[in-house]
């Protein structure tokens, strides 16, 4: 089967080299690499002439149109039955698309497989981002699955809505299953991924393969980074609309409710970070009113009083507990 692999990129040509020779070493060779160049204004176009390899594609928008969309661009320009996605600053092994592609073929039934990934943050380094996750490291019963398993489309939902813990970068899809899903969202600065797989797992399960075939770093330039407040609120509201719509499922109903208020409390953070206590109440608040929890409706009170109050009650809380 054909991969089409697609990468997109925005004035990353001082890490870009890295990423492309990752994905040109792989064992498996039967693939496409479409690179959508997202408007770059640095040598990222001069740097993707100088490769030889005519399995290269090249697309270039003329201005930044955003992560989603030049995922966008690159899942309308595959031609392969299958579609894997890179980053410009992450890594694959060698033998990451051949064993992707291997389970896939052995199970007809999956819309897709991830992997594993190791984790690089600064001088930080995880050699299993899979067991970081609650709920989805307990969907692994303390085992491994190196050659695979299929997980259920079931499972796989209640996992997405309290975490993310399949990354584009180390997933592998079938094309159709892709398109019937639909396109990545382009109001989303940040963390479309997540959203899109939220609608992919409604209807489609997913295999995962118990090996760290890839490298995700983080980087200070990273949409991830840059985009923190953004990608909270897009993220409460998602689960809002989807908490709205699970009212004869109490059991997902639950689960996307602790992800409203992990969002609530991570947009709640990032306003007090920029000094704007409004918004932040008005994050806490909007989480109570859907989620419930009284944490929220305590952190509204406690950035609504006076700082005097403020220390007072934190030094309450230090004697209580």
């Amino acid at each position: 089967m054909t991969v089409s692999i697609v990468l997109p990129t925005y004035n990353r040509a001082y890490i870009l080299p890295e990423a492309l020779e990752s994905v040109f070493q792989q064992t498996y060779r039967d693939f496409e690499l479409i690179v959508v160049d997202d408007g770059s204004v640095d040598h990222t176009a001069e740097l993707l002439k100088k490769v030889s390899d005519t399995r290269l594609h090249v697309i270039r928008h003329t201005r930044n149109l955003g992560y989603a969309a030049a995922l966008n661009s690159g899942v309308a320009a595959a031609t392969g039955e299958l579609i894997a996605f890179q980053d410009s600053d992450d890594l694959w092994k060698p033998e990451k698309l051949e064993f992707e592609v291997k389970f896939l073929a052995g199970h007809p039934e999956a819309a897709g497989v991830f992997c594993d990934m190791e984790g690089v943050a600064g001088t930080r380094r995880t050699v299993s981002r899979g067991r970081e996750y609650r709920v989805f490291s307990k969907m692994l019963k303390g085992g491994t699955a190196r050659d695979g398993v299929l997980f259920s489309q079931r499972d796989l939902y209640l996992c997405l809505l309290e975490e993310m813990p399949m990354k584009l970068q180390g997933s592998t899809f079938r094309a159709e299953a892709l398109r019937r899903t639909g396109t990545f969202c382009e109001t989303w600065k940040s963390g479309p991924d997540w959203e899109f797989m939220l609608r992919l797992v409604r209807t489609h399960s997913l295999g995962y393969i118990d090996r760290p075939l890839a490298v995700l770093r983080t980087l200070p330039d990273s949409t991830l980074t840059r985009y923190k407040k953004e990608d909270a609120l897009c993220l409460m509201e998602r689960f809002i609309t989807e908490e709205r719509g699970l009212k004869g499922d109490p059991e997902a109903r639950a689960a996307a409710r602790r992800s409203i208020v992990s969002f609530a409390n991570e947009l709640g953070w990032e306003c007090l970070a920029e000094g704007n206590r409004i918004e932040a109440v008005r994050a806490y608040f909007r989480g109570f009113c859907v989620a419930g929890d009284l944490g929220l409706l305590t952190r509204c009170a406690g950035v609504l009083l006076p700082r005097s109050a403020r220390g007072l009650m934190k030094r309450i809380r230090q004697a209580v507990a």
